[in-house]
């Protein structure tokens, strides 16, 4: 991107999350360097702004926690982003948050990562020099974004101001979405019977007050939104957790009264398992010795491209021997022992005998593991993230078939991989084991399928074993899907009625068969692509919405690890403030 000849000398950040906030951060980094050109405005537009975001936001309820520890989030690039730009700050969660009483290994609340994000935003604040770079704050939407693909743009906000730019960058992250027809179908029987729906949704938009007095409700997914729910509906009922170290929890719940019976499943029927107490120092990522970056290079390219039950499924389960054999487990270092670890229920949640009690077991011994802490347990949680990240690579690579991505990552690789590694605070696999003891929580295991008896009335929810059980109420415990077509943002929309922005698409580079995602098409990295193929050069997208170009940027930021939220974030930066005309053009 090049600026201008003549430049309107602002640009605008919509989104004043994780990454809105860093692009800022970097923005203000850049006007303190000798190749600044300022004066530069820079207005950052968001209904949140300085509260750290929508989802973020540091005055919701602190019962929603964080599933990463507090030293392994930071807003500020260390060594391993090889910045161009200064780095005047090295302040991470861990170091914020030390003197509210948290540690380094602790899960903070969501609330509190927020207090973070409006800290870093006050300081670039206080560290931008107004005669070199102007940052304007705005409380509201951006709902439309127009101008042509390589001049200046205006940007409509939803208080009716409109703002002209050389450049925009958009960090929307989590969008709602339009029901889905499944999902419209189970809300049509709600309004017809009396009953309640709750879609998907960020948890901080679910009124999980409308499922109190309600007989059984039907909860699909098993991840962190239905950890999330778990916490806010306790909350909304009044019940409370009292410690009971007697309990195989630790904790027994005292009902408010109103709760529901909860009948939980899912595709996969794996339910997340909580992360492993661990200090700061074991936090760190396992070294691979058979599926290395070498590997994944070499499998990358294969002409052919890769089956991943034959060629990579092989590799990581030699990698999960081979790290037990050296740490003295023996017992749990053969492909059954392995396979039955990782997928409860068979590979595709074939087998559903008993799933209440397998279900509650997988959870309690999970749970026993991660508060010894395991040795073994721990292990395994490590090598699986590694592995994720490699296997993420051949996808991002293009190594892989479209048919084993759909059979096999997507059909149950991606549950097995989040079951491990992306799992809840331990108090919240405790709360569970409680609600369960409690007589409120009944699992119902994979294959979990939703239904309508319209002559009963009632929600028929049906278990993979063919047990069916009647509910008055659903909650879909799953954010809202990347998808173009059914975001429901005014300025997405706009953008799709005018055709300047288009879903895009995955490749193999094996079978050469493409495959479409919800993600929007960008050239490069962050410019949109319209319907006529029109490039978009002075619009930059980052984050959730572009998760295709831009695979693993919406992770949270973990010093040490080169994140790619940082590093998109300087990017951005550099070429807002070219667009600018506060640093020279390429």
């Amino acid at each position: 991107m090049t600026h201008a000849a003549d430049p309107v000398r602002t640009v605008v950040v919509i989104g004043a999350g994780p990454r809105g906030t860093a692009i800022v951060e970097r923005l203000v980094a850049a006007s303190t360097t000798e190749a600044w050109q300022g004066p530069l405005t820079v207005h950052l537009v968001d209904p949140q702004v300085g509260r750290g975001g929508a989802v973020w936001r540091h005055d919701q309820p602190e019962v929603l926690l964080m599933n990463t520890t507090t030293c392994q989030t930071t807003l500020y690039p260390d060594e391993s982003c090889h910045p161009l730009l200064p780095v005047p700050h090295h302040e991470s969660l861990a170091d914020h948050l030390a003197a509210e009483g948290l540690g380094p290994s602790d899960f903070a609340s969501r609330a509190a990562h927020g207090r973070y994000l409006a800290h870093v935003l006050e300081t670039a604040l206080a560290d931008a020099d107004p005669e070199r770079l102007r940052i304007v704050l705005h409380p509201a939407e951006a709902v439309d974004v127009t101008g042509p693909a390589d001049g200046p743009q205006r940007i409509r906000l939803s208080d009716g101001r409109v703002l002209r730019a050389d450049a925009v960058a958009l960090a929307l992250g989590h969008l709602p979405t339009a029901l889905g027809p499944r999902s419209q179908q189970l809300a049509d029987a709600a309004e017809r019977h009396g009953l309640v729906h709750l879609g998907p949704a960020n948890p901080l938009e679910v009124d999980y007050a409308a499922l109190l007095g309600r007989e059984a409700v039907a909860v699909q997914g098993m991840g962190l939104n239905f950890y999330d729910a778990i916490g806010m509906l306790t909350a909304a009922a009044g019940g409370r957790f009292e410690e009971a170290p007697e309990t195989e929890a630790g904790l027994r719940y005292v009902p408010g009264g109103a709760e529901p019976v909860l009948v939980i499943g899912s595709r996969s029927g794996m339910v997340y398992r909580p992360k492993p107490d661990l200090p700061q120092e074991q936090l760190s990522p396992y070294p691979l010795q058979v599926l290395t970056s070498e590997r994944v290079l070499e499998l990358a390219v294969r002409s052919a491209g890769v089956d991943h039950e034959g060629e990579v499924m092989p590799l990581m389960l030699a990698e999960l021997r081979r790290a037990l054999r050296g740490a003295g487990h023996a017992e749990l270092a053969s492909d059954e022992a392995l396979i039955h670890l990782l997928f409860p229920f068979g590979r595709r949640g074939g087998d559903s005998a008993d799933a209440h009690r397998r279900t509650r077991e997988v959870l309690a011994s999970a749970l026993a593991a991660a508060t010894a802490p395991d040795p073994a347990w721990v292990l395994v949680h490590r090598v699986l993230i590694a592995l994720r990240m490699q296997v993420n690579r051949l996808i991002d690579l293009g190594a892989y078939t479209t048919e084993s991505v759909r059979r096999d990552i997507d059909g149950h690789l991606r549950n097995a991989f989040a079951s491990w590694a992306s799992g809840p605070p331990v108090l919240r696999a405790r709360q569970v084991l409680a609600l369960e003891a409690a007589g409120l929580v009944r699992f119902i295991g994979p294959r979990m399928h939703l239904d309508i008896d319209e002559e009963a009335g009632r929600f028929a929810v049906r278990g993979g074993d063919g047990s069916v059980t009647l509910c008055d109420g659903v909650l879909e415990a799953h954010l809202p899907p990347v998808d173009l077509p059914a975001y429901r943002s005014a300025l997405l929309g706009a953008w799709r009625e005018r055709g300047e922005a288009q879903k895009d698409h995955w490749a193999s580079r094996g079978s050469r068969r493409r495959m479409l995602t919800g993600s929007i098409a960008v050239d490069g990295l962050y410019a949109p692509i319209g319907t006529d193929d029109t490039v978009y050069e002075r619009r930059l997208l980052v984050g959730v919405p572009v998760s295709t170009a831009q695979p693993g940027s919406a992770i949270t930021a973990e010093p040490g690890t080169s994140p790619q939220l940082l590093r998109h974030a300087e990017a951005v930066a550099v070429r807002l403030a070219r667009a600018g005309g506060a640093l020279a053009a390429e």
